[in-house]
Parts: C-alpha cells; sequence; structure tokens
C-alpha cells in the first residue's frame, strides 16, 4: 500500500548496483526487480527468482503482506 502521506511503496530493496526497487506487494517488487535487470543487468536476467527478491525485502511501515 502506497503511503499516502510520503507517497512511497510499503516494500523496498536494493540492487548490489545501489538502484531502490520498490512495490506495494511482492508481485510488484519482484516485477520491478526483473524490470531492473532487464534494462541494467541483462546478463542476470531470470538468475534471480521470487524467493531471492524477497530477501532483499526491506518492509516498511504500513506494508501490506500481499
Amino acid at each position: 500500500m502506497t503511503n499516502p502521506i510520503t507517497g512511497e511503496h510499503s516494500r523496498a530493496a536494493f540492487c548490489e548496483c545501489g538502484a531502490q526497487l520498490a512495490g506495494d506487494s511482492r508481485g510488484q517488487l519482484f516485477d520491478a526487480a526483473q524490470a531492473h535487470l532487464a534494462h541494467h543487468h541483462p546478463e542476470l536476467l531470470g538468475a534471480l527468482g521470487l524467493e531471492v527478491v524477497q530477501q532483499m525485502v526491506e518492509e516498511r511501515p504500513g506494508a501490506v503482506n500481499a
């Protein structure tokens, strides 16, 4: 759930390159990670499964476990 006050997403993960990936659900975060990999690290596309992305997650206040 996007925080209506700050506009921030409830979940964030960080790529080793320093990019912040954000989403409001596991699926959105996974999709953001895949899009980032496709654009910035195509050699890794498909190498990170949902479980790996989940291990990178930092949940923020107001997170919805979807």
